[in-house]
């Protein structure tokens, strides 16, 4: 199974200790839409990484950022990302960082990340 843009995103982000760091895409076999999507998503992480991390810490109520996990913690800051650019439907946004907190996590995790991700799509009113 070919892996998606989210996933080498995902793995990205999540070798980083600090989000001062630029996130750069590491190793991949994408095919070019993919990359196009990748390259676009970190792009925009990059320039709105204190936007991202401020709307993830107004939703994760009870949770400072720093005491979210580090896989939960990734796909939240990334799929807030995806959710702000708005070129994919909210729902399969959710649905596929839940797969990957799913995959690299819990299953807890990422129910975590589903309601996240869910409200700040409902807040943020991203369609």
């Amino acid at each position: 199974m070919r892996l998606d843009f989210r996933h080498y995103t995902f793995n990205s982000i999540f070798r980083l200790d600090d989000y001062s760091d630029n996130i750069v895409l590491i190793d991949n076999d994408l095919e070019q839409n993919q990359l196009l999507r990748a390259n676009q998503l970190i792009q925009h992480t990059n320039v709105n990484i204190e936007n991202i991390l401020q709307i993830l810490g107004n939703s994760a109520e009870n949770w400072t950022v720093s005491r979210i996990g580090k896989a939960e913690r990734s796909a939240l800051i990334l799929g807030i990302s995806e959710l702000l650019l708005n070129l994919t439907p909210h729902k399969v946004i959710v649905a596929e960082w839940t797969k990957i907190v799913d995959k690299h996590s819990s299953s807890d995790g990422a129910k975590f990340v589903n309601a996240i991700l869910d409200n700040v799509s409902k807040d943020y009113d991203v369609n």
